[in-house]
Parts: structure tokens; C-alpha cells; sequence
């Protein structure tokens, strides 16, 4: 069992590993963060609006490390697939990397609206949050979807380049 703890503490600290763990933490948690925002905005629960505004921020701002270690992992990811997938998954990695700033934006936003939320003021930025967080929520579906179709072959809804 030692060996097993030790194996996964070595994996964990892996970036090829460890970005895979990370990656659907922006999708889940912006989901839960939000569906826990609306009804805690429903039913006045203070405290659990704050709740929820914290996961939206923690979750969003997860995109960094993510990409930190996306940007790491890349070169093993493409020593370990198919040559003619390299583009693909290259263009991918871009992607992933191009739309960080929605996610950067949104955090910011959660944040403000953890401290500004409080006042009357602040009230607007709280129906800011919750449109931006179902746009960006269903970016995050499609940006996985792309994922998806990158890296499960089952799902491959283009044909490689030869």
C-alpha cells in the first residue's frame, strides 16, 4: 500500500497527471458555483451567496495553473500520440490558451461581487455574475467538447492529417 500512496504523490506532482485533474475543475465549479448562487439568491441565504461566489472565483481562477501545466505537459502529450495528431492537439493547447481571459474576467468579477454584492449598489453586478457565469459555462461545455474530441477517439469528428 506504500508503494501505491508513493506512486500517486509522484503522479500527482506529474504535470501530464496533475493538469488532467485540474482541467474540468473550471466547468464543474463554475456550474455548482452558480446553480448554488441562484438559489441562495432565491431564498436571501447570505451566506451561502458568498459561498458560491468564492467557488466561481476559486474555479475560474483555476484556469492558471491549468495552463501552467497544459503548456508543460504539451511536450510529452505529443511525444506519446500519433505524429498526425500533433497539429491537432497543438491547436488545442492554443485554444485553451487564447480563451483564459474569459475565465481571468470573471474571477474579478466574482471577487467584486463578494465585496460589493453587500450593498444595494451592488445588486446589478450580482445579475452580471449570473449572465456572464451561464455564457461562460456553456464556453466551458464547448471548450471541453473540443477537448473531448482531441483526445477520445470515439468522440473524433475530424480525420487526421496524413
Amino acid at each position: 500500500m506504500w508503494q501505491e500512496l508513493t506512486t500517486l504523490w509522484q503522479s500527482i506532482r506529474d504535470p501530464e497527471y496533475l493538469h488532467l485533474l485540474i482541467e474540468p475543475l473550471p466547468l464543474y465549479g463554475l456550474g455548482l458555483g452558480l446553480m448554488f448562487f441562484i438559489v441562495a439568491f432565491v431564498f436571501g441565504e447570505r451566506r451561502t451567496r458568498l459561498v458560491s461566489l468564492c467557488l466561481i472565483c476559486v474555479s475560474c481562477a483555476s484556469v492558471w495553473p491549468y495552463t501552467d501545466l497544459r503548456e508543460k505537459a504539451t511536450p510529452r502529450i505529443l511525444a506519446t500520440r500519433p505524429p498526425e495528431y500533433a497539429s491537432v492537439i497543438r491547436e488545442q493547447t492554443q485554444r485553451r490558451l487564447d480563451y483564459t481571459w474569459p475565465y481571468y474576467l470573471m474571477t474579478v468579477l466574482s471577487c467584486v461581487a463578494i465585496f460589493a454584492g453587500q450593498s444595494s449598489k451592488g445588486r446589478p453586478l450580482l445579475f452580471v455574475v449570473v449572465i456572464g457565469g451561464a455564457l461562460l459555462f456553456w464556453f466551458s461545455i464547448w471548450l471541453h467538447k473540443k477537448e473531448c474530441e482531441v483526445y477520445h477517439r470515439n468522440i473524433v469528428r475530424y480525420k487526421p492529417p496524413r
